[in-house]
């Protein structure tokens, strides 16, 4: 997490990654506005775009299109193409609720505004 360009958290709830005919129930472990680390033993197919709900809370879950970018043993690493602004805002919030500066999450909101619809 140390060489990103975007403000990373860890943040583990459930959450859900859908390609092709296969839905994995999987599990976050950090995120920011550009991307997101699922933690999963399933294998899921490196360079493929994936739909991925991230359950925020009972009433409230995240949706966002995205591509998997990075494989681990024990995960993937997702880039962020496409969240509607009902995802985004969460999303939003959730670094703003976990991260000490405020500011850095505010300048990076403008730079993500153009994958936000």
């Amino acid at each position: 997490m140390d060489n990103r360009n975007s403000t990373r958290v860890n943040y583990s709830v459930g959450a859900s990654v859908r390609y092709g005919n296969e839905v994995v129930l999987c599990n976050t472990d950090n995120l920011s506005l550009h991307g997101i680390f699922l933690k999963t033993d399933y294998d899921i197919p490196l360079n493929i775009p994936v739909n991925v709900t991230v359950y925020y809370s009972n009433q409230v879950s995240l949706k966002v299109n995205a591509k998997v970018v990075r494989k681990e043993e024990h995960g993937v690493g997702l880039q962020i193409n496409k969240l509607n602004v009902n995802s985004f805002v969460p999303l939003r919030n959730i670094l703003t609720e976990n991260y000490s500066e405020k500011g850095t999450v505010i300048q990076e909101t403008f730079k993500t505004l153009k994958c936000v619809y």
